[in-house]
């Protein structure tokens, strides 16, 4: 008479897109809506919603999920995790919140990805012009084996592929640290592409805990080939501070400080190699026991590491920038290098 259905023991709902597991719970037939304990499970067309406890509405098409939840997608084979999950198969939008993680596990190596809230949103669901957005805000870490990040918030577009870091956005690549007002990384099969760091550029790589070779300009672009960045284009304002190597000993010859309108570094096994100023420059080479003071480190200069993810354990651990530290906010547009700049990168 009350049209309920009372789950106990191992079930299965099933209809012509998806299907429920679930072990003990309740589901009402004329509503056909759902209330699912111990570990039920909602399978939506490759997506799969997992939680301590769920609800599923099966007319507005919506399900929630509450503690230690995982939403899966094995098509695109991402995962978002947290204590509070939910997920409207109509419009693809779903908010994960309260220790929420994003997982892109598409390569061999796992991204993790952390913020106080995640946030997926599609448009022109079930087109031929469809695309998500995946928002993270606020505090987010995020942690690979070969890159780390830290930033306030973050959006991903896929439909350029593009991931745009936003208000003190830092990124880590082995010894290699990057940073700007914000960072946009591009993406290629979810490997680096290419980065472009906009206003106040610096990259900083350590070259000892005396020595860190330091580039900074107005914007800077870095290009990566199999996940290792290979190309630096520095344009505006650029300053250097470069130890150049000895081939015979490996040992550093000098310090190189150096002032023009635009560098172009190339890199190999994560080091910085060589590089050539286009235009006027200015520039000294001072011999190791000779360097001044003053010369050691750029204005710019700040080394975070005190703030890096170290592990996926990590990431819910919010470290900010110490007091004076933060980037001021500048009103300079990213810059376009002319025309008689526009080298084609080298792979």
């Amino acid at each position: 008479e009350s049209k309920i259905a009372t789950i106990l023991g191992p079930s299965d709902i099933v209809s012509d897109k998806n299907h429920i597991y679930s072990e003990r719970g309740i589901y009402n037939t004329t509503t056909e809506q759902a209330e699912l304990l111990d570990r039920s499970v909602l399978t939506n067309e490759g997506k799969k919603l997992t939680g301590d406890s769920l609800f599923y509405d099966r007319v507005l098409g919506y399900g929630e999920a509450f503690d230690n939840v995982q939403m899966n997608d094995t098509v695109n084979k991402n995962m978002l995790t947290g204590n509070y999950c939910f997920y409207n198969e109509t419009t693809g939008n779903a908010l994960a919140t309260q220790r929420a993680v994003a997982i892109d596990y598409s390569q061999g190596d796992s991204l993790f990805m952390h913020g106080d809230t995640l946030r997926l949103v599609t448009y022109h669901m079930n087109t031929d012009s469809m695309y998500r957005e995946m928002r993270v805000y606020h505090k987010v870490r995020a942690y690979r084996t070969d890159i780390q990040a830290v930033c306030d918030s973050l959006v991903y577009n896929s439909k350029d592929s593009c991931m745009t870091m936003y208000t003190d956005p830092i990124l880590w690549h082995g010894e290699q640290q990057v940073l700007g007002e914000e960072i946009k990384a591009y993406m290629n099969d979810s490997t680096i592409d290419w980065v472009h760091i906009i206003n106040q550029a610096l990259v900083v790589e350590k070259k000892d805990t005396m020595h860190y070779n330091q580039v900074t300009g107005k914007e800077i672009k870095g290009f990566f080939v199999e996940g290792d960045m290979r190309q630096i284009d520095v344009n505006g304002n650029v300053l250097v501070v470069f130890y150049p190597i000895d081939d015979k000993d490996s040992t550093m010859i000098g310090l190189n400080y150096a002032e023009g309108s635009f560098l172009r570094m190339l890199l190999k096994e994560r080091r910085m190699e060589k590089g050539a100023f286009i235009g006027k420059t200015n520039g000294t080479l001072y011999p190791m026991d000779q360097i001044p003071a003053e010369k050691y480190k750029l204005p710019p200069f700040v080394w975070f590491d005190y703030i890096r993810p170290r592990n996926k354990e990590d990431i819910f651990n919010w470290r900010g920038k110490k007091a004076g530290e933060q980037l001021q906010k500048s009103d300079r547009k990213p810059i376009t290098s002319p025309r008689n700049m526009n080298i084609k990168r080298n792979k």
